[in-house]
């Protein structure tokens, strides 16, 4: 039967960005996984919009009109619009298409854009959310939305316990616009008045929106014997860092379901996200710390209430990896296949 399975064709279109950046889109984990059951392909792995739109609808139409199921990832930024194209072709040649959302900001994009989202999501032959904000929200205007979680690879992450918490923070989202990564600086820089050894490391690119400020904030405070500041690095680089770090940091102003904070939780880290989008959805209080966007007078509370009681940090960490195992691929696999064989 698994034989007879590889006859069903997929073609998966997104952004695949691993062969450019440090970092690897949910699609790159998602498309080896898939091609146990299925026969998937996937695109795009081009630079520049123009240049990544041209090679979606180029494979579209050399292979995705051939094929029995085409998923497309939405996104909520300039990118809706390159799934918003992929899915006119697949109605106008009828073939099935399956939305998989993604964009943290999709209903403010469902409320500037409602027709075109609609008839996006009305021709769909499937919606698919990784988190429960976005299924709430687009059911409240009758889409029926089915909720399938990003996953991770368990077995890259090694749990690590935490137990005697060290003032060691990391901070791995980089400095890109829905980043705040001011807002950790900022709690770093009142955190050193009380805990003098407190340490974070911020991973992020020259290229990313924040990045001078990033550096500008360093200086103009003196905080280089506090704030290492690294290049984004292969995920089994920055795993490995992780080791001597106690305390994730997560500031986004807006976000759906962030893989990161699930690695984090993996890990056994003590996790701490800003209170928006999709994130209260996923966590609940006793695994993930979760403060308002821009407090950092919160942040810093929520940190040294961690450095100060080491059962709530070792709790923290148990918690986190137990939610975290929720999100291997072994307990989501069989929704996917419900979907793509059927």
């Amino acid at each position: 039967m698994k034989k007879k399975n590889k006859f069903i064709k997929i073609i998966y279109f997104g952004n695949k960005f691993s062969s450019y950046k440090s970092s690897t889109a949910v699609m790159e984990t998602l498309e080896p996984l898939l091609s146990d059951f299925v026969d998937v392909k996937s695109y795009s792995s081009k630079q520049g919009k123009l240049a990544k739109l041209f090679d979606m609808v180029l494979h579209f139409f050399s292979q995705g009109i051939f094929s029995n199921k085409i998923i497309i990832d939405v996104y909520s930024t300039s990118a809706f619009y390159f799934a918003w194209i992929l899915g006119f072709l697949s109605f106008l040649f009828n073939k099935k298409y399956i939305l998989f959302l993604h964009g943290g900001n999709l209903p403010n994009r469902y409320k500037t854009n409602p027709k075109l989202t609609s008839f996006l999501f009305r021709k769909s032959h499937k919606i698919i959310a990784p988190s429960h904000y976005l299924k709430s929200f687009f059911e409240k205007y009758n889409f029926d939305v089915q909720y399938i979680p990003n996953i991770i690879e368990l077995a890259d992450y090694q749990f690590k316990e935490r137990k005697n918490i060290k003032p060691k923070l990391l901070a791995l989202r980089g400095f890109g616009k829905p980043y705040n990564p001011i807002m950790t600086l900022k709690a770093v820089n009142e955190l050193r008045q009380e805990i003098p050894e407190v340490e974070l490391l911020m991973l992020g690119n020259p290229d990313e929106y924040y990045y001078n400020q990033v550096i500008d904030y360093i200086n103009k405070y003196k905080l280089k014997s506090s704030v290492t500041v690294l290049n984004k690095m292969p995920k089994q680089d920055w795993i490995k860092l992780s080791e001597e770090y106690d305390i994730m940091i997560s500031n986004p102003v807006i976000d759906n379901t962030p893989v990161s904070i699930i690695e984090g939780m993996a890990l056994g880290m003590c996790v701490i996200s800003t209170k928006v989008g999709g994130v209260p959805f996923l966590v609940d209080e006793n695994e993930v710390v979760l403060v308002e966007s821009n407090n950092e007078k919160q942040l810093v509370s929520e940190v040294k209430s961690i450095l100060k009681d080491n059962n709530l940090a070792n709790t923290l960490s148990l918690n986190a990896r137990k939610k975290a195992e929720t999100f291997a691929w072994e307990n989501v696999k069989q929704s996917w296949k419900n979907i793509l064989l059927n």
